[in-house]
């Protein structure tokens, strides 16, 4: 079984395309948090609040492109969506 790890795991969401802009989750600086212990995997994908119906798509995409990979156990990946400071 061959070892799961951050990298790994980044390899496998440069696959995962936002259909908006043509570029990978991994390239748009979306994936933030990433935990890898015992073959459990979470991450959170930054997304801005108001793309947050539409990026629910993506963020089981991404998912289930983990839990694909060999030594998985689980996966939890979470939108997050950060609210700007302006008045």
């Amino acid at each position: 079984m061959s070892a799961i790890n951050d990298q790994t795991i980044l390899n496998c969401l440069e696959k995962i395309i936002d259909q908006k802009t043509g570029k990978s989750v991994v390239a748009l600086g979306l994936i933030a948090g990433l935990v890898v212990k015992d073959g459990n995997v979470g991450f959170a994908l930054e997304i801005d609040p108001k793309d947050a119906n539409e990026m629910e798509p993506l963020r089981k995409k991404c998912e289930e492109a983990v839990f694909s990979l060999p030594g998985v156990k689980s996966v939890s990946a979470v939108l997050t969506a950060e609210q700007s400071a302006e008045p």
